[in-house]
């Protein structure tokens, strides 16, 4: 049995998983990605799926996206979002 020293527990930092990366991405003309700098230039040989998310509008920063799940010419999968508010891109890791 592991004796009760009375200590408060330290669990250190919290490291987040998953996060989001930032990620260059060139879209067509009706706003669809078509290539993905990672950091060479990929391109989208297909969109599996799509959808949007709008969560919290009462928030100062509301959450608006474009989730697009690609294939790339490399046969890698990977799934990207548009932040309509920030005008950027995004990599999330499954």
């Amino acid at each position: 049995m592991v004796k009760n020293t009375r200590k408060a527990l330290h669990t250190g930092t919290y490291k987040s998983i998953n996060n989001p990366e930032p990620v260059l991405v060139k879209e067509d003309k009706a706003g669809f990605p078509i290539k993905v700098g990672l950091p060479e230039w990929h391109v989208i040989t297909a969109i599996e799926d799509y959808w949007r998310i709008d969560d919290e509008w009462w928030r100062s920063k509301p959450v608006s996206r474009i989730y697009y799940d690609v294939h790339l010419d490399s046969g890698q999968q990977m799934m990207l979002y548009r932040d309509l508010v920030a005008a950027s891109w995004y990599r999330q890791l499954y």
